[in-house]
């Protein structure tokens, strides 16, 4: 197993480096580590695997940086994420993440789930009628087209089909010949979600990515974020926004459609992967094994999409 991990942070004005080397001491016998302190520097160094020496240097009370995990055993890794729990008091503020999303779940899932599955609203049940209707009328030839673009393998494909159906009518495609990547990336490039940078990236690697661009522009044109106004109309440092939407961006692909990046991106996304699995059998990557009716798969996932702030209105 490997894991980098990447920590920022100042210290309480009454608290020292020498705290931080004390409470790190509690940890020791737990992990297969040995510690040193010099001067404002605390050092770990493992005894097993390939792990990089971890060095909290203090500058001015403030550390920054991050350390790579290779180590042999799972349980040492999240032991460390436990020793990163107890430093946490103190300081001002402390900031954890990891390339593979493991400390927002870890950090959750000992707390109250915060998402609450309810019934479906009268507007929600238009759109079980909708998925009802999928189930008797065949998809023609542009969403066949467009679900075969998405390389999405969903157990069910009811959330996928009303995802595609919205995205033909946004990007006005009326035959299979105006399905234009060009023209999907530029949209995306609009909506800003990626930064101009990635734009060339993301043309270069469109099938690759067009299953998260499609429910980028789905998610920016179906829905509304807190009474404020249709995702895409709304300006991104709106507090929660960023991070709502990459969290139903990565929420819908891994838990419904069975399309994984890792672990969770932030702690909403760890947050629904929790409520998947108050609900359901899920895989190791939070996705949903087994839904056993249609209407539970909407309550559920409106129930997740209401808790980041946003409700479906559909396109026109």
């Amino acid at each position: 197993m490997s894991c980098t991990i990447y920590y920022t942070g100042t210290l309480k004005e009454s608290k020292s480096p020498e705290d931080v080397f004390g409470a790190i001491s509690n940890h020791m016998q737990n992990i297969n580590a040995n510690l040193k302190q010099s001067a404002n520097l605390v050092v770990i160094n493992f005894l097993q695997g390939n792990s990089e020496t971890l060095v909290f240097d203090f500058d001015k009370n403030k550390i920054n940086g991050f350390w790579k995990w290779n180590g042999n055993d799972p349980e040492e890794f999240y032991k460390i994420f436990d020793m990163f729990i107890e430093i946490k008091p103190l300081f001002k503020s402390l900031k954890i993440d990891d390339d593979e999303g493991l400390w927002n779940e870890y950090v959750i899932q000992k707390q109250p789930c915060k998402i609450k599955l309810r019934p479906l609203s009268s507007d929600e049940m238009k759109f079980l009628d909708r998925i009802k209707e999928n189930e008797i009328n065949p998809a023609n030839d542009i969403e066949k087209l467009v679900m075969a673009k998405s390389n999405l393998s969903p157990f069910y494909k009811s959330l996928l089909r009303i995802i595609v159906q919205d995205f033909i009518k946004i990007m006005k495609i009326e035959s299979v010949d105006d399905f234009n990547p060009h023209a999907i990336v530029d949209l995306t490039n609009e909506l800003n979600f990626m930064g101009a940078d990635s734009v060339k990236e993301e043309s270069k690697y469109f099938d690759f990515h067009f299953h998260y661009i499609l429910i980028k522009i789905w998610i920016s044109y179906a829905f509304e974020y807190k009474k404020l106004g249709v995702v895409k109309e709304l300006a991104e440092d709106i507090r929660g926004l960023i991070t709502s939407k990459e969290a139903a961006l990565w929420g819908i692909t891994s838990i419904f459609l069975n399309s994984h990046s890792g672990g969770a991106s932030n702690s909403k996304e760890a947050e629904m992967r929790k409520f998947a699995k108050k609900y359901y059998k899920t895989g190791s990557l939070g996705e949903v094994m087994v839904i056993d009716k249609l209407e539970r798969e909407l309550e559920f996932f409106f129930s997740m999409m209401n808790y980041l702030g946003f409700e479906y209105i559909g396109v026109e």
